[in-house]
């Protein structure tokens, strides 16, 4: 019996977390100590801590009451997790009774990290526990304190000392004009590197360059804080030059009306290049709310969102058209159609990338980064003829452009779902941002006095996008 009533209880020990102070800044490093006081002999697997930031939105939804027989409004809270690690304190250890340990913790908090907040419809708090962790019974865990994370306070420098009251000659031959306080310059920016911090080999850098690669080590930086890029993964190319012609050519070719442009179309430049993307992982919680009843405008969104979807294959473009036409046959043929308040949310998830350029690469119209075929990134795996692109647009900017891009995706969604959408609200959380360079090949080529690019990825071979002819130009 004692051996069952182990079994379904945490060993008795006590876990407190000292910490040197209870509030943050974004990038800021957590530390203290994870004190522990044990009251029996046991083998624990792993101490931890659980550090999370959590996001709650208090909403209003309508939901039919079967009592009233009507729809009725009622609030509801929908929780949100922005953040949430498990760094390990200590690995496996054996913890004798009566003894005392203390174990020093220190947790690196993301330079993007959300603020706490408290409000009425909404509130944002951080929170942080410990935990031993034993094989075969529950985990023996501390009380869960919340830490505040806020803007870094600004330190005012001291004021000056008084400035000595200026001797007044006896008799002034001329005005006298004060001398101007000279006014503090900025520290100046560092100058663009010039060397690679970890080899020395000689770096090719311009004005627009946010993060910088040296091709001969793979070390990857930021130009203005000349910090590592940690997460920096490749795609290796696969394809020869005649191999990425014959996509191309096969992509001139299709469609009804241009069959035989690649026959016409004269080859003058194969050219690949390695391409810089940012990807991130997201996570999406959108409530809307809506009028159906009143038309078709709900199907209509929904053949918009088909056509728009640069993510669907040319199958799935056509199978969400032919749907979206039937609905919007059936809605015609009801006859005692009434206006009807919706409201409800739905999740999605996503692998969205962007390109990290500022200037935009037309012929790349969305780039699918097949994850199974990333490798750590490898300078010696990139072809020596290879033109290699540098990093114009910086994380938190790619962030700000893929959070955009998704809230336009998730209210086009939602505007399939009604005639006439009156709120959308979407919650965007985003994973950790990875750098991932793509190989892909520009194949250019001539055809009736026109130049035309197509590019062609690198790793599976797929079309990305570029230029041809409406039809066969004879």
């Amino acid at each position: 019996m004692s051996f069952l009533k182990k079994k379904l209880t945490p060993p008795k020990a006590s876990i407190s977390l000292e910490l040197a102070k209870w509030r943050f800044s974004p990038g800021e490093t957590l530390e203290g100590k994870l004190v522990i006081n044990s009251e029996e002999d046991f083998d624990a697997d792993g101490i931890r801590c659980e550090i999370e930031c959590v996001e709650e939105i208090k909403s209003r939804v309508s939901e039919y009451d079967s009592a009233s027989k009507r729809m009725v409004e009622r609030d509801v809270w929908n929780r949100i997790i922005h953040f949430a690690e498990k760094p390990t304190v200590c690995g496996t250890i054996q913890i004798a009774r009566g003894s005392t340990h203390a174990f020093p913790i220190s947790i690196k908090l993301p330079t993007s990290a959300w603020l706490t907040y408290r409000g009425g419809d909404r509130k944002l708090t951080w929170s942080i526990k410990g935990v031993i962790a034993v094989k075969g019974r529950p985990d023996a865990t501390s009380k869960t304190v919340e830490i505040e994370v806020g803007e870094p306070q600004q330190i005012q420098p001291p004021p000056p000392p008084p400035m000595p009251a200026p001797q007044v000659a006896a008799k002034p031959t001329m005005s006298q004009t004060p001398a101007a306080t000279p006014t503090p310059q900025p520290p100046p920016s560092l100058p663009l590197p010039t060397n690679c911090s970890r080899c020395g080999a000689p770096l090719s850098v311009s004005h627009e360059d946010l993060v910088v690669t040296c091709r001969y080590c793979g070390f990857t930086m930021t130009v203005a804080t000349r910090e590592e890029v940690k997460r920096h993964s490749m795609l290796e190319n696969r394809l020869f030059a005649q191999q990425a012609v014959e996509a191309a050519k096969r992509y001139m070719d299709k469609g009804v009306f241009r069959v035989g442009v690649s026959k016409e179309a004269i080859i003058t430049d194969v050219k690949l290049r390695y391409v810089p993307f940012w990807v991130c992982q997201v996570t999406t919680n959108t409530y809307f709310r809506g009028v159906t009843g009143t038309g078709i405008m709900g199907e209509i969104h929904q053949a918009q969102e088909a056509v728009t979807d640069k993510r669907s294959s040319g199958l799935a473009k056509f199978g969400k058209l032919v749907l979206a036409g039937v609905k919007a046959y059936a809605e015609t043929q009801q006859k005692d159609r009434r206006p009807q308040t919706v409201a409800y949310s739905f999740s999605n998830t996503y692998i969205w990338p962007t390109l990290a350029r500022r200037t935009m690469i037309s012929e790349i119209n969305y780039y699918d980064v097949p994850a199974a075929r990333k490798i750590p990134f490898d300078v010696g795996k990139i072809p020596q003829d290879a033109e290699f692109l540098n990093i114009e647009l910086n994380e938190e900017e790619a962030k700000a452009k893929i959070k955009a891009e998704v809230e336009a995706k998730e209210r086009l969604i939602a505007c399939g779902k009604v005639d006439t959408l009156e709120t959308c609200n979407t919650n965007v959380v985003m994973g950790e941002m990875e750098l991932v360079h793509a190989p892909v090949w520009f194949v250019h080529y001539t055809l009736g006095g026109e130049n035309y690019v197509v590019a062609v990825d690198g790793c599976e071979g797929k079309v990305l996008g570029g230029g041809r002819p409406l039809f066969k130009i004879k």
